[in-house]
C-alpha cells in the first residue's frame, strides 16, 4: 500500500505578520495533486492540523477544502490531533465523516485507536495516538509506573498489543528521540522541546512504520521507518533555508517498507538575504517571496524597511547584525536545548547570585517542577 504522510499543517498560522491563507490553500492543492500523481491509496495526517485550539473561519474552511478534495478522489484519510489542536473541535463531525473515509482520532480515550484496511498483501492495521501527556495516560493505568513520556507511550503500546506478525503503522504526534540523539528542530518548535517531554523511539519498535508529527524538518529518528515528514510550509524565519516536502510510504509484505521525499514548491518561498542595505537594493530582483533581511551596515540606514519593501513587498522580518559577528553556535544551542529545566534554573541562579541552591531551595524547586510535570 502506498500512503502519503503529512503533518503540521498549522492552518491559520501567520508568518510574522503575514497572512498565509492563500499560501496554505496553494500548498494543500499541490499536495492533492501529488497524492494523485504518486498513486497513493491513503493519507496519514500526524497532528497539528490547526495552529490554534480555537481555529479561525479561514483555517476551518481550508481543512474542509482539503478533506473534500481527498474524498472526491476516493482517498481515505487517517488524522490525529497535535499539541496545537483542540482535540474536541477537531473531532467535530467525525462520525458523519467516517463513511466518507475520513477517520479522526483526536480525543484521547485511554487507548490507541485502531483502523483496519487491506491491500494485495493482506490486512494492514493503522494505529492512531494523538498528542498526549503522561498525566492523562496515568489516569487510565493507575497500576503502572508512568513517570515520563516514554513510560506513557510504552504503556499504551502494551495495552494495544499489536500483532507482531502482522503489519502495523502508527501515527503519533510527540517529540521522539533515538537514545541521546534528538531530531533537528527549527525555531518553531524550540519552546516545546526539552529532555522531559521526549519519547524514546524504542517504545515504537513493534510498528513497521511510524508516521510522526511535531518537528518541522523531514528526517528519520533512529531507524529509517520512524520518520518526521516535516511541515509543508516554512513557519518561522529559522526555516528559510530548508526544502519542504511530503513523504510517500510504500508498505509491502511484512518487514518491507520504503519511503521517499517529494519536494513541495510554495507559492511564495521564504528567503533570507544578508548584507549592507545599498548592496541588497542594487542586487535585488523584485520578488513577492517572503523575505527575512539581515542588514550588516555599521551605521543603521534611514528607513530600511520601507526601502526594502520597494523591491520585496513581503518583507517579514528585518534584523541588524554586526558584520564581523560570529555565527550562532548550533551545537551549543542544541546542547542548551537538551538540558533539563532544573539544570537551566540552577545555572541561571548561580550566574545571578554567585552560589548554588541550598537544600531548602532545591526542595522547593523539586516541588515546582514536579507539579509542572503533572500538568
Amino acid at each position: 500500500m502506498r500512503l502519503l504522510h503529512l503533518s503540521d499543517l498549522h492552518l491559520g498560522r501567520r508568518l510574522c505578520e503575514a497572512d498565509l491563507f492563500e499560501d496554505q490553500k496553494y500548498i494543500l492543492d499541490q499536495i492533492v495533486s501529488i497524492a494523485l500523481s504518486e498513486g497513493v491509496q491513503g493519507v496519514l495526517v500526524a497532528g497539528d492540523v490547526y495552529d490554534k485550539g480555537v481555529p479561525g473561519v479561514g483555517a476551518v474552511n481550508l481543512w474542509d477544502h482539503f478533506l473534500t478534495a481527498l474524498c472526491e478522489n476516493h482517498l481515505p484519510v487517517w488524522a490525529i490531533s497535535g499539541n496545537h489542536d483542540s482535540a474536541e473541535r477537531l473531532a467535530f463531525g467525525g462520525r458523519l465523516l467516517e463513511p466518507s473515509g475520513v477517520h479522526l482520532a483526536s480525543v484521547f480515550s485511554g487507548r490507541m485507536e485502531r483502523f483496519e484496511t487491506r491491500d494485495e498483501h493482506g490486512p494492514l492495521t493503522i494505529w492512531a495516538l494523538p498528542f498526549v501527556r503522561p498525566a492523562a495516560v496515568r489516569a487510565f493505568f493507575p497500576d503502572d509506573t508512568i513517570e515520563n513520556y516514554t513510560d506513557a507511550a510504552a504503556a499504551l503500546v502494551r495495552a494495544a498489543a499489536p500483532d507482531a506478525g502482522g503489519r502495523n503503522i502508527l501515527i503519533a504526534h510527540q517529540f521522539v528521540t533515538a537514545g541521546a540523539a534528538c531530531p533537528a528542530a527549527s525555531g518553531s518548535e524550540l519552546l516545546n522541546l526539552g529532555t522531559l517531554d521526549n519519547v524514546d523511539a524504542s517504545a515504537f519498535d513493534l510498528f513497521d512504520y511510524v508516521a510522526l508529527g511535531h518537528i518541522h524538518a523531514a528526517q528519520q529518528v533512529g531507524r529509517e521507518e520512524v520518520r518526521y515528514c516535516g511541515s509543508p510550509l516554512a513557519y518561522s524565519v529559522s526555516e528559510a533555508l530548508g526544502q519542504k516536502s511530503v513523504t510517500v510510504v510504500d508498505v509491502g509484505p511484512k518487514g518491507q517498507v520504503s519511503t521517499k521525499q517529494v519536494p513541495l514548491s510554495p507559492q511564495r518561498a521564504l528567503r533570507r538575504v544578508q548584507g549592507p542595505l545599498e548592496a541588497l537594493l542594487q542586487s535585488a530582483v523584485p520578488s513577492n517571496d517572503y523575505i527575512y533581511a539581515r542588514l550588516t551596515d555599521k551605521t543603521p540606514p534611514l528607513d530600511p524597511a520601507a526601502r526594502l519593501r520597494s523591491v520585496y513587498p513581503n518583507l517579514v522580518r528585518l534584523e541588524f547584525v554586526l558584520p564581523d559577528a560570529p555565527a550562532a553556535d548550533a551545537p551549543a544551542l542544541r546542547e542548551i536545548a537538551m538540558r533539563t529545566p532544573r539544570q537551566l534554573f540552577e545555572e541561571f541562579y548561580q550566574s545571578v547570585h554567585g552560589r548554588e541552591l541550598d537544600d531548602e531551595e532545591k526542595a522547593f524547586l523539586d516541588d515546582v517542577l514536579g507539579k509542572e510535570a503533572e500538568g
